[in-house]
């Protein structure tokens, strides 16, 4: 099994640590998209990062499968709530941060073609502060819950950082600036 990813991708970053949370050796493939490694256009057709190639030669895309395979991997695992409404509401936390890993990343690729402003930029940025509200509420949920805003908060700090969105989001600050202290989270810094 090997995970292809870029060292500074959020979704992987998020699978990383939620593997050395649950225990699993999850071997890391440096992948470029942007590049078209056939590595990765075998394992993902999309091009697109994270691809979790299996022993099989098989391979999962995209990270919220991903991080369902790996949560069924270890039975009795405590990070996500097996069932019921604490599952769905951990894995609807996730969905908002995957969205606003979403809008900031389409908000990156928009300036390195020089586009700054307009209606879609500004529909990015105000998702992104609805989500962040939204999330700051949801602090506590499941362990994975918390990985996943931890990971996105920290995202935008690593690539908006006149964005403050540490003022209105008290619960997110704790939890970002506690876990970013944990051995998981610093082995995955991106650099």
């Amino acid at each position: 099994m090997k995970l292809l990813a870029s060292l500074t991708s959020p979704y992987a970053r998020k699978l990383r640590i939620l593997a050395q949370g649950l225990g699993i050796d999850l071997p890391f493939v440096e992948t470029m998209p942007m590049s078209d490694p056939a590595a990765l256009l075998a394992a993902n057709p999309l091009g697109k990062v994270p691809a979790l190639v299996l022993d099989d030669g098989s391979a999962l895309i995209d990270s919220p499968v991903i991080a369902a395979w790996l949560l069924a991997s270890v039975p009795g695992q405590t990070l996500l709530p097996i069932a019921g409404a604490d599952h769905w509401q951990a894995r609807s936390t996730e969905a908002l941060a995957d969205g606003v890993l979403d809008a900031a990343i389409i908000l990156r690729f928009n300036m390195a073609q020089g586009i700054t402003s307009g209606p879609w930029v500004d529909r990015q940025y105000s998702a992104i502060t609805r989500a962040l509200t939204v999330m700051n509420g949801r602090v506590g949920g499941s362990a994975f819950g918390d990985i996943c805003i931890a990971v996105a908060c920290d995202y935008l700090t690593f690539r908006f950082p006149a964005l403050d969105w540490r003022t209105h989001n008290p619960a997110l600050v704790a939890l970002t600036d506690r876990l970013l202290a944990t051995p998981a989270f610093v082995a995955t810094q991106p650099a």
